[in-house]
């Protein structure tokens, strides 16, 4: 009989890095927690090619567990890129960042800070991973998103079609002239034309 001697595995997973990056409209910090000790903060613009540069660094790391907090519609993008790419995230509530930052006694509120802070709180609390909306309901967010575009854009003291078109038509013809070609004002509309 053989005998079959296994090599010794480490079985002890290896500390985790922990992550958070701070969304602001115009700017994302980066600050990242090994065995408890923050690195320094980065910055990066929060532009798509400065969201796939932040991304592709985050995806090397190993073992790294990211947190976001909602921020409307800022950190979105960027929990989308990150999801994609596989890289571990939990995207928390500003209530909830709010509190820990009190319960830690971080009284300071910087972005630098707000970053650590969230980054500990992922190394803290237990992981709960950020589940990714649906592809028809992100065609369904584009779509709304552009419906209203399109709806700020005609209200924003720009003239809506319908009312340049019949401002127009009555500057150009007489009342008899719009009455043949079937204009009716918004009253008479239930008044036969030629009656």
């Amino acid at each position: 009989m053989t005998n079959i001697q296994l090599n010794k595995i480490d079985h002890e997973p290896k500390p985790p890095l922990f992550a958070d990056i701070d969304v602001g409209a115009e700017e994302l910090i980066l600050v990242i927690r090994k065995n408890g000790k923050p690195f320094d903060p980065q910055k990066f613009a929060n532009t798509a090619a400065d969201r796939a540069r932040l991304v592709k660094k985050l995806v090397k790391l190993p073992s790294l567990i990211v947190c976001l907090e909602a921020t409307g519609i800022h950190h979105f993008d960027l929990a989308l890129s990150l999801h994609d790419a596989g890289v571990l995230l939990m995207v928390i509530n500003p209530k909830a960042a709010h509190n820990v930052a009190k319960v830690l006694m971080k009284n300071s509120k910087t972005d630098a800070v707000d970053a650590d802070t969230l980054a500990e709180y992922a190394a803290r609390m237990d992981f709960v991973a950020w589940t990714r909306p649906s592809n028809e309901k992100l065609a369904l967010r584009s779509f709304a998103r552009r419906v209203n575009a399109f709806v700020n854009r005609s209200e924003s003291g720009r003239e809506k079609p319908s009312t340049r078109a019949h401002r127009h038509s009555r500057n150009t013809e007489s009342g008899a002239e719009r009455r043949q070609i079937g204009y009716r004002p918004v009253g008479e509309t239930h008044r036969p034309l030629n009656g």
